[in-house]
């Protein structure tokens, strides 16, 4: 009876395992417009005490023009976290489109997210889109979980801006 109880236990235990290893799914998003025919217009990298970093890239769309006086652009802030040996474990990116009038004002007109995990040991707890003016602005939180403990937390805050000009930042 005792090796019997042992069996089950290790054989819960390994399935246990098992399961906490599985890969959880790539990619979360929500009202996801993600860009084509897009390019990068401006990164940099922002270090952290740890040696991890965040790689942030801002990404537009050409403009087009809704009249004479009115212009829209679309893009994107994107951040990837790396820990402190350059391996990417996820991003997290808002899109914003906006319409303008050129030297005048600017507004955001939509806002959404997307996200990435590329470590199983992280999840994403939190993401959210909102817009304010001229601000497309997106939330996130991801946590790294060893035996289903956070033990490290990471709160994500970008705002993608649009100038009176068309200029994203």
């Amino acid at each position: 009876m005792k090796k019997n109880f042992i069996s089950i236990t290790c054989s819960l235990i390994t399935l246990l395992l098992v399961v906490l290893t599985l890969p959880q799914p790539a990619e979360g998003a929500s009202q996801v417009s993600q860009l084509s025919d897009s390019h990068v217009t401006s990164e940099y990298i922002e270090h952290l005490e740890d040696g991890s970093y965040f790689h942030v890239t801002i990404s537009e769309e050409e403009t087009s023009f809704l009249s004479r006086s009115v212009q829209t652009k679309s893009g994107s802030r994107k951040t990837t976290y790396y820990n402190a040996n350059g391996t990417a474990l996820w991003d997290f990116t808002v899109y914003g489109t906006f319409q303008y009038t050129p030297g005048s004002s600017a507004a955001c007109t939509s806002s959404s997210y997307s996200f990435n995990i590329y470590d199983n040991s992280w999840e994403n707890s939190y993401a959210s889109a909102n817009k304010s003016g001229n601000q497309a602005i997106g939330d996130a939180t991801f946590n790294e979980k060893v035996f289903l403990i956070a033990t490290n937390i990471r709160d994500v805050h970008l705002v993608l801006t649009c100038s009176a000009y068309g200029t994203l930042s």
